[in-house]
């Protein structure tokens, strides 16, 4: 009878534990399984803003570089532009002397005296070949005895005007800075020449300022220049033969130059183009670890 009364309360009641016991066990299971599936999911989703995110180094790197491209072909035709500016055919200095601040670069043709009693220097200052118009390699620091020397800018009194504006005769070795030692060139006639319009020079960093009072002159600032001088504030750089007489300032000094470094610019931006593409594809296209 015990055991009849066992079957009949006992074995249903075991039963319904075990079902119970065995619910919870899967409910538990699916509680763990699903933390799991949540944090792998969590560990996986900053992976992937990572991995798109860095993806954006590589490729900004580039336009970058494809930018810097566009800006040297950019650069490389004003240059060329300045270049015609120069080589155009000379005319009349305007009536209006504040029309050459729209003229830079073109040649004009003035006649008048020189005041070489106001005569000042520029420099130092490294001879411009006539052929490309850029200085000579190494001139102020590997051959100061043969390149460096100094700018001479003469006051020009224009003729049947009266106004007086500044002209860069051109530039002389620093054995010929004393007006004794290039008396033939002091020209006192009226003459008539042909000049590059150049406008104001700003200060260069670490450039020393300009001192009028010690006669010592680094830029062409005109605004100073012509106050201390009293004349326009209108510059010229002189035109005239590549191989004057001896112990005259050689002409054609004008730089027609623009910075450009976008060469180097392209090159780096490129550089770290490709840098950084090969790393992002190690490190998340491979799985290897980064060095």
């Amino acid at each position: 009878m015990f055991k009849n009364l066992c079957k009949i309360y006992l074995i249903p009641q075991y039963a319904n534990y075990s079902k119970k016991l065995i619910r919870n066990s899967l409910k538990f299971h699916s509680t763990v399984t699903n933390a799991l599936k949540y944090q792998k999911a969590k560990k996986k989703a900053p992976i992937e803003i990572y991995k798109w995110f860095l993806f954006g180094l590589p490729v900004s790197a580039f336009g970058l570089g494809s930018w810097q491209v566009y800006r040297l072909q950019w650069k490389l035709g004003l240059i060329d532009t300045l270049q015609a500016k120069t080589n155009s055919r000379p005319v009349d200095i305007p009536r209006d002397l504040s029309e050459l601040e729209k003229m830079e670069y073109m040649p004009v043709k003035v006649r008048g005296k020189f005041l070489h009693d106001k005569e000042i220097l520029i420099g130092p200052r490294a001879l411009i070949e006539p052929e490309t118009g850029i200085a000579r390699v190494g001139s102020l620091v590997s051959d100061p005895k043969k390149n460096q020397g100094w700018l001479v800018v003469t006051p020009f009194m224009l003729a049947d005007r009266g106004e007086v504006i500044l002209v860069n005769r051109g530039w002389i070795h620093q054995n010929l800075r004393s007006k004794e030692k290039r008396e033939a060139s002091l020209i006192k006639d009226e003459v008539e020449l042909v000049g590059v319009v150049r406008l104001t020079e700003h200060r260069a960093p670490f450039m020393p300022k300009n001192n009028p009072a010690k006669g010592s002159w680094f830029y062409r600032d005109l605004d100073q220049m012509s106050e201390h001088i009293g004349c326009s504030p209108v510059w010229l750089d002189a035109r005239g033969i590549p191989d004057p007489p001896e112990g005259w300032p050689l002409p054609n000094q004008t730089r027609v130059t623009l910075r450009n470094e976008h060469f180097s610019y392209i090159v780096t931006w490129y550089s770290l183009s490709v840098l950084t593409a090969i790393m992002w594809h190690r490190y998340f296209i491979r799985k290897l670890p980064l060095l």
